[in-house]
């Protein structure tokens, strides 16, 4: 006979653990592409409310039903990309973004908005731009593109260069920033979510697929020289409309399954 208080399966929860978030239309589907990267621990909650009949006097207890049943996830983030501050900032899963760097081959005077560089074929008017000499970030400067004429950049008349550079003497690089805008929320921007961790006793996968989900913290980023930064991201899952699994839509893959499982689904077998 086991001891008082055995463990009766050995379904303990230790190891790494990814969050994958991306687009509605690929709710179940997604993949490592997906991932918010490193995470120090992720947490879902499913909280209930309910409510309660009593009879008598004194009061006994007849019955309790659930009443309420909200879903919620937390988890500190690591890596500050520019995919996961979209999502903290309100703005949904951000596109992929493709990298656009050049350099200077000159001098350049400050308050300067003609921007001479190497290679202009990749950036297009109303870019944001930054440039600096490399590893000098003290002499930074955030311009905005006004028009593009082969190589040269004009800018901005209320952005122009912040300092004077010299490409001939020292590097000076440029880059397309795809900057995410803070405070331009008009609208709530959903996605789907997944979490995967592994069964370290069978070897396999378990996690949660959720359907429809929101983001409900906000961006907190601390930056400092004693310790690597983290933030803490909040989402809330919904159960998504009749319409949003309708014909057409970026949920209809799931038409035959959110019915049975409205809000998402928790995968690990027996």
């Amino acid at each position: 006979m086991a001891k008082l208080g055995s463990p009766v399966t050995n379904k303990y929860m230790l190891g790494s653990v990814e969050l994958r978030v991306g687009p509605l239309s690929l709710a179940g589907k997604l993949t490592q592409q997906h991932s918010v990267g490193l995470v120090d621990s992720v947490s879902v909650e499913v909280a209930q409310e309910s409510v309660d009949l009593e009879s008598g006097f004194p009061k006994t207890l007849l019955d309790t039903a659930v009443s309420k049943q909200t879903s919620s996830l937390t988890a500190t983030l690591r890596e500050y990309s520019r995919r996961n501050l979209g999502i903290l900032l309100g703005e949904g899963v951000l596109a992929a973004a493709t990298e656009v760097s050049t350099t200077v081959p000159g001098a350049v005077a400050a308050a300067a908005t003609s921007l001479p560089v190497v290679d202009g074929s990749g950036v297009s008017a109303g870019d944001v731009v930054v440039v600096y000499p490399f590893a000098r970030p003290e002499e930074v400067s955030v311009c905005r593109v006004e028009s593009v004429a082969a190589n040269t950049l004009t800018l901005d008349a209320g952005t122009p260069m912040v300092h004077a550079v010299d490409g001939s003497s020292e590097t000076v690089n440029v880059y397309v920033s795809h900057a995410t805008a803070i405070g331009a929320v008009t609208e709530t921007n959903y996605f789907s979510v997944q979490i995967i961790t592994l069964d370290r006793a069978k070897g396999k996968p378990i996690g949660m697929n959720f359907w429809k989900a929101a983001v409900s913290s906000g961006m907190n980023v601390t930056m400092g020289s004693d310790d690597f930064s983290s933030t803490d991201l909040g989402l809330k899952f919904l159960e998504p409309t009749i319409t949003e699994y309708g014909v057409g839509q970026p949920l209809e893959h799931l038409a035959n399954i959110i019915p049975g499982y409205p809000v998402g689904m928790q995968f690990q077998g027996v």
